[in-house]
């Protein structure tokens, strides 16, 4: 049997060991019954769901035609995986504000078509859109409103 590493397959592996490590991690939880369910119950369920979904996919990737995945683009990974750790490491010192806006450029920058002036209203509307949500909205106390 001739294996083809394609989309489906990669993906179902993905699923199979996330789910797989979710039930590992959780084993020390008590599961409980459906009736009385316990703190791994849902947990569970959700890894059981995931372990199935990655099978179904790599069954499903060795029934249908597939084209194989090609080179892998690192820059819009490496970009987005900075992008986070910058948000993660300014939320606290500079507010919720700056790092929104950190957050929104990086990720926006690791796209192909990167158009600042687009990228500059995007990153103010959605930074302002989620303030007024969170701040006022939902009443929650961020790190941004030391900036105000």
């Amino acid at each position: 049997m001739d294996i083809k590493i394609s989309s489906d397959f990669l993906t179902g592996l993905f699923f199979c060991s996330l789910g797989a490590v979710a039930i590992i991690i959780g084993s020390d939880y008590p599961i409980g019954t459906a009736s009385r369910m316990g703190a791994g119950y849902f947990p569970l369920m959700i890894s059981c769901g995931l372990i199935l979904l990655g099978g179904i996919l790599i069954v499903r990737s060795f029934v249908s035609e597939t084209e194989e995945i090609g080179a892998i683009d690192v820059r819009p990974l490496a970009l987005l995986i900075v992008s986070i750790l910058l948000f993660g490491l300014l939320i606290e010192d500079w507010g919720f504000p700056i790092a929104g806006l950190a957050v929104v450029i990086g990720s926006r920058i690791a796209g192909r078509d990167y158009k600042p002036v687009e990228t500059g209203a995007l990153a103010v509307g959605l930074v302002g859109f989620c303030l007024v949500l969170f701040s006022y909205g939902l009443g929650l106390h961020l790190p941004a409103t030391r900036l105000w």
